[in-house]
């Protein structure tokens, strides 16, 4: 047996031996550094030398430092870059236009004094509202065809005191129970319908999913400047259309040289405030158009958000940019968007279709029936059938845009197909997992809805023809001898 003593004696040179291996290499490894780090000096002061190699080394230096700024946390994070860009581009002056007429969504972060100011805002917008339909009454105007008798028009002259568009009496004729209902009574029923379940839309229901629908678009968009053009294109499309509908209003008051308040006893009181009544009429006219046109424009910018959603979406599968897995994940995230638009979104706006098109019909059939061609102006013909065909373009509009989200969630259906076929691009990806995208893809039924009813461009095509029927039978049939004789 061997010694301790022995053993401690045997073990001294090998550890002496490691030691001074160790102790070698570390005066090695500092030798390599200086080296590396004399080269580097001498490198730089040769780059220094030169006005190129300056230049040269000033542009490492800033996109090292950018690169250094983009991995850290924080502001320059590409997420929090977007987001920040999302709020200030889009959403700020997209919900200062809601504000405009209460309409803006109560979110978590708002204060009590700013929610409470809001309702407050949207009451006050409601009493004008109400206000500015009796004020209609009084004045008899409608919205299909201005005043509901025209007194002092003529294409020669004005001021004779009689009725000259018309029949002879229908300025002093009492409104029966069926032109108070339908003319006056129904149609404001329902634009104050569609303003009431628009507030309730956004203050009540929303709980900040508009928000939501915003931000992931423009996360996942790449193009997110198109994005807010797009919002001030649509905007420029809605202010162009509330300019249109004001001016025919504007034309039509200030065209009726006669009194607008057709009660006799009160139209004697108020015949020192006459401007200040068609001043009245006009600014509740334009408020009524202004709330109108907020609407139709928010649902529209937020059927044009989930196209944009889903084609992206669709777009990164094909290109492999996002696990399909994902993909089916956000696909279920677009349908708890796309329901929320269906039956929340679309409520106001359903009303709204049924005002313009029964203004739009009513408008055509006074024009083809009632309208007397002979004895009125000239422009008083044209800014009826502006007006016709206004209304008739904002109650079709909606359809065609929902028409186009319906397209669009038609074409993901075939995802499923199109990735199962491209053998370069998903040539890594199991066939286990493309039959599972396959089959979520082609079981997927989503659609844009109106009235509950799922809105498709064929349908729509349909119903147009089915219009333009009507249109040409009602000009052979009702009025042919209405524009005269050659």
């Amino acid at each position: 047996m061997t010694s301790p003593t022995t053993a401690t004696a045997t073990a001294t040179p090998s550890a002496t031996a490691t030691a001074t291996t160790s102790t070698t290499t570390i005066p090695a490894a500092t030798q390599v550094e200086t080296e590396t780090e004399t080269e580097t000096e001498r490198a730089t002061s040769r780059l220094s030398d030169s006005p190129s190699g300056l230049r040269c080394s000033r542009t490492t230096s800033a996109v090292s430092s950018w690169l250094h700024e983009l991995a850290q946390p924080g502001e320059h994070e590409p997420t929090s870059a977007i987001l920040n860009y999302c709020k200030r581009k889009f959403l700020r002056p997209y919900v200062a236009i809601l504000t405009v007429v209460g309409l803006n969504p109560i979110s978590t972060d708002m204060s009590t004094v700013g929610a409470c100011s809001s309702y407050v805002q949207a009451m006050m917008v409601l009493f004008v509202l109400l206000a500015g339909y009796v004020l209609r009454y009084l004045c008899g105007y409608r919205g299909d065809r201005g005043f509901s008798s025209y007194r002092d028009i003529r294409p020669g002259g004005y001021g004779n005191g009689s009725d000259v568009c018309g029949s002879a009496s229908a300025s002093s004729t009492p409104n029966t129970i069926g032109e108070l209902l339908f003319g006056y009574v129904v149609p404001s029923v329902l634009n104050l319908l569609s303003f009431v379940s628009a507030v309730l839309v956004c203050k009540v229901i929303e709980h900040e999913q508009l928000q939501n629908l915003i931000e992931r678009v423009f996360l996942l968009s790449a193009k997110p400047k198109r994005l807010c053009r797009m919002l001030w294109l649509y905007l420029g499309v809605a202010l162009a259309l509330l300019l249109l509908l004001f001016g025919y209003a504007c034309s039509v008051v200030f065209m009726q040289q006669a009194q607008i308040i057709k009660v006799t006893w009160l139209a004697e009181a108020l015949r020192a405030w006459e401007l200040w009544l068609r001043i009245g009429l006009l600014s509740t006219i334009l408020l009524q158009d202004l709330v109108e046109i907020i609407v139709l424009s928010s649902y529209y910018i937020e059927c044009y958000l989930l196209r944009v959603h889903l084609e992206t979406l669709s777009h990164k599968l094909l290109m492999h940019s996002i696990d399909p897995l994902d993909w089916m994940r956000e696909i279920l995230e677009f349908r708890k968007l796309l329901e929320r638009v269906n039956q929340h979104v679309s409520i106001p706006v359903c009303f709204l279709i049924v005002m313009n098109l029964a203004y739009a019909f009513a408008g055509l059939v006074y024009l083809f029936k009632d309208f007397d061609f002979h004895y009125c102006a000239l422009k008083l013909v044209l800014l009826n059938i502006a007006n016709v065909m206004l209304w008739l373009f904002l109650g079709l509009l909606p359809f065609f845009v929902a028409g186009s989200v319906t397209r669009v969630c038609q074409n993901t259906q075939a995802n499923g197909h199109q990735i199962r076929v491209r053998p370069f691009v998903y040539h890594n990806t199991s066939a286990e997992d493309l039959n599972s995208t396959l089959l979520f893809a082609s079981s997927l039924d989503m659609s844009a809805k109106l009235f509950r009813m799922p809105i498709q461009s064929n349908y729509l095509c349909f119903a147009i023809l089915v219009v333009t029927i009507v249109v040409l039978t009602l000009g052979m049939c009702l009025n042919l001898s209405a524009l005269g004789k050659f």
